[in-house]
């Protein structure tokens, strides 16, 4: 599928909706720095499973990798204001569905958690999620956030967590911190070596909730 941005770019993204019929709340799903694999389409069907209309725009444009050197480069690369405004356009493409509420989140893993803190400052995001992301620079960007924020990181990167925790509280936003101990970077992502299964059910079911309290 693709999604025109407000400045006429176009972007491609991979969409699951819900089977039943009527209006649903929707979740955009930021891909990690490997591109749109089959894990970021799998946790878009996830969240269709659970009644989201759920949208993975692809921030690489096609490239793909299972490379970290790789994946560096296209993250080095990446046009950071694009990347926010492709974000933009596939929120502002659920809302236009018929099939949405009016209501959506975004849900940023590793390099998409940062983009997820960048689109968190526009007034049509409904709630933010954040996977193991990086802070913005300069940190003042969240004077502009105005979704509530959850943010789920590894205890080998709890002090950034903390970080970003102290920064959104200093400026009143709302944010909610899960520091899992013994987990590390990544640990959401069930194809990886990182992956922590008990840290990813508890984390699945807070982000359901956190969902479900800001998107009904």
């Amino acid at each position: 599928m693709a999604i025109v941005t407000s400045d006429v770019d176009v972007v491609s993204g991979y969409m699951a909706r819900p089977m039943d019929e009527g209006q649903h709340p929707g979740i955009v799903v930021i891909q990690e720095w490997w591109g749109l694999d089959e894990h970021i389409k799998d946790v878009t069907r996830r969240f269709a499973n659970e009644g989201y209309v759920a949208l993975a725009p692809d921030l690489f444009h096609g490239q793909v990798t299972d490379d970290p050197q790789q994946a560096m480069k296209l993250v080095g690369g990446l046009d950071r204001a694009r990347a926010t405004r492709d974000t933009q356009a596939s929120v502002n493409y659920i809302k236009d569905q018929a099939s949405s509420n009016g209501k959506v989140g975004v849900i940023g893993y590793c390099m998409g958690g940062g983009i997820s803190l960048l689109a968190a400052c526009q007034d049509n995001i409904d709630a933010a999620l954040v996977y193991y992301g990086g802070l913005p620079e300069p940190l003042d960007l969240l004077d502009g956030v105005n979704a509530p924020v959850l943010a789920a990181y590894g205890s080998d990167e709890g002090d950034r967590g903390r970080e970003l925790e102290k920064a959104l509280q200093d400026r009143g936003k709302q944010v909610q911190l899960h520091v899992y101990e013994g987990a590390n970077h990544a640990f959401f992502n069930d194809q990886g070596q990182r992956f922590d299964a008990a840290a990813s059910a508890d984390v699945w079911d807070k982000t359901l909730a956190f969902l479900r309290a800001n998107l009904a």
